[in-house]
């Protein structure tokens, strides 16, 4: 009995683990719930399934990794997908807060992104996932932004159980939620939570994704006001992306699409408690053969009207790797081979439609590859081949399309040999960075959607991951230079001779330096008004005062501490990078409110006036 036991959770276990690589080989994210949305016009591609037979027969016949077996594994254990690249812009809330405070690193203006530290001026919501006594515990912490005075109003609690196990196998029921993101709402009463759970039985396993929204009107009790469930499944899990534009979140659940012992396994939306799997016949679908489906399912929910039931659309696509959403379009990509297939979804309220898609050459790297401007969508890649160390065939493209996803002008084979490494569209401008060696930061007129090209280029060391304007003639890079994080000013007036006019490298002080903000643009604080930029930095910091450690650089033999923390910047053209501070917190994001700059940990947040940077206060989870 206990050997046929093992053998049960073993297979299903294995079952997990090979539909979770599925998942991850094309990572993406998702979010929602069910109604019936239209197609437009003039995509005449998209087709719907007749029956459940004819979607399992197609997948059989067109996807490699449809057909699921099992072996013989270890137990599974999850992990969380976490990633969501954003932008930040400063501003005023409309929340009652009289003090301008930073909001959410964004990529477009108006439609925002979720992230682990939301503020409205007046109250900071901070997500925590964790572990502690073999227990995943997930929260929210919802702090009184008060620099007088603050301290923790309530707390969020999601559920978490210790992992029990036996052996090599989990023995007893298990269960593990991990927040990814929310969302606040313009008045800051509602507040829309993403996460996934997963749940372990010794003979039933199920993940599901959420959107949980909080009315959080009174701070000291926040209401659970309503609970749409993603996508239950015995077998694998939702990865979810989303935006939010006005009161309205968009969001893109991705699972997998397969059949497991001759039988179709369908999405399904869970709603007051009712799961209901989406029918085969509201699936489309395009005739391209892939290595492995992902249906993906389009979200519109309304958050301030919980009486508005959610729509959604869902299609078979390839495995979801980017998504960009403008006010009024979400493009999602994937690969396909050595190409980018790209559909364009309009969204209007909670209507969402069909409109286009088309193929382009070479690999998207990110969603800042992406931008939509004045009625043309703008795409840069890089061709290469994924099973091949070589790079000197790899080459790099911009391409220029209308809304019907056709193609209008291009850039192709541009720097032989490198890849893109940042991306960044401005108006009718728009900066690549490529990288093998050496840096080329290149500048792209795109005036002329019909005839787009270099004006510009610059040779410097190392690489910019992340690009963010400092305004129409100045750029800020953040990147790497011999193992140490590098910040880049360059100045793009002259299109023709863009130049690097500032420099920070931090080689002086740290050894093998990093910073989340290089994968993570939400970690990057930047205010033109305040002229402050804030990165956390961590590596080995130089420290004679302070022979803790000791380690060898080059001839000579140094002392110091490892260090975590934040470095706080002026930044100008007149006098490049100006460090002020370096403030010894751990931070996982920064943001301020008036004239006091908040540094968020797991533990605890640290208070700084921008003054002079004194400790103002600590609040402690």
């Amino acid at each position: 009995m206990v050997q046929k036991e093992i053998k049960q959770k073993t297979k299903l276990y294995t079952i997990a683990a090979v539909l979770l690589a599925m998942v991850l080989v094309g990572s993406i994210y998702a979010t929602t719930a069910p109604t019936q949305m239209p197609l437009s016009h003039n995509v005449l591609a998209m087709k719907n399934f007749a029956s459940n037979d004819e979607l399992k027969n197609y997948l059989i016949a067109n996807g490699q990794y449809t057909q699921v077996y099992y072996t013989t594994a270890d137990s599974f254990t999850p992990t969380s997908s976490i990633a969501d690249s954003s932008s930040m812009r400063g501003g005023t809330g409309s929340t009652g807060s009289s003090e301008a405070y930073s909001a959410t690193n964004i990529q477009v203006a108006g439609v925002d992104e979720t992230d682990i530290v939301k503020t409205d001026g007046q109250y900071i919501y901070i997500i925590q996932n964790y572990k502690r006594d073999n227990a995943a515990l997930s929260s929210i912490q919802i702090v009184k932004a008060d620099s007088k005075n603050p301290y923790v109003v309530s707390k969020i609690d999601f559920e978490g159980k210790t992992f029990e196990v036996e052996g090599t196998n989990i023995v007893s029921t298990v269960s593990r939620t991990m927040l990814s993101g929310m969302y606040l709402s313009e008045n800051g009463n509602k507040l829309a939570v993403l996460g996934t759970s997963y749940y372990y039985s010794s003979d039933v396993s199920t993940f599901k994704s959420f959107i949980y929204v909080y009315d959080v009107s009174n701070k000291v009790k926040p209401v659970l006001a309503r609970n749409v469930t993603l996508s239950n499944d015995r077998y694998s899990y939702a990865t979810f992306n989303s935006r939010m534009i006005g009161n309205y979140v968009y969001a893109l659940i991705s699972k997998p699409a397969y059949v497991y012992e001759d039988e179709l396994v369908v999405p399904s939306i869970c709603k007051d408690g009712v799961a209901k799997d989406v029918p085969s016949t509201s699936i489309y679908y395009t005739d391209v053969s892939d290595r492995n489906f992902s249906y993906n399912t389009f979200i519109g929910i309304n958050i301030m009207d919980d009486t508005e039931q959610p729509t959604d659309m869902t299609i078979l696509m390839g495995a979801s790797s980017c998504m960009y959403v403008s006010a009024n379009n979400m493009y999602v990509t994937f690969p396909n081979a050595e190409n980018t297939e790209i559909h364009r979804i309009a969204i209007n309220g909670a209507n969402l439609t069909f409109e286009a898609q088309n193929v382009v050459s070479g690999r998207v790297l990110n969603q800042y590859s992406m931008d939509e401007y004045n009625n043309h969508f703008r795409i840069a890649t890089t061709t290469s081949s994924v099973f091949r160390s070589d790079r000197a065939s790899d080459h790099n493209n911009l391409y220029v399309l209308d809304m019907n996803l056709d193609l209008v002008g291009k850039i192709e084979n541009l720097a032989q040999g490198e890849r893109i490494y940042s991306a960044r569209f401005a108006g009718d401008k728009a900066y690549l960075v490529t990288f093998e060696q050496i840096d080329p930061f290149f500048i792209l007129d795109l005036k002329n959607p019909v005839s787009p090209k270099v004006t510009g280029e610059l040779k410097i060391p190392g690489y910019s991951s992340y690009l963010h304007p400092y305004n129409e003639n100045y750029v800020i890079g953040i990147g790497q230079e011999n193992n140490s994080v590098k910040l880049s000013l360059f100045d793009v007036t002259n299109m023709k001779k863009p130049k690097e006019v500032a420099k920070y490298l931090f080689d002086e002080n740290f050894v093998n330096s990093y910073s989340e903000a290089l994968s993570d643009p939400k970690a990057f604080l930047f205010d033109l008004q305040k002229q402050l930029l804030v990165i956390p930095v961590g590596g080995f910091k130089i420290d004679d005062t302070q022979q803790r450690y000791g380690m060898l650089l080059g001839d000579t033999y140094v002392y110091g501490n490892s260090w975590q923390g934040v470095c706080v910047f002026h930044v100008s053209p007149e006098n490049g990078f100006t460090l002020k501070k370096e403030i010894d917190n751990p931070t996982l994001r920064s943001l301020y409110i008036g004239s006091t700059l908040y540094t968020i940990s797991n533990d605890q947040i640290q208070l700084n006036s921008l003054d002079d940077f004194r400790l103002i206060a600590q609040v402690i989870f």
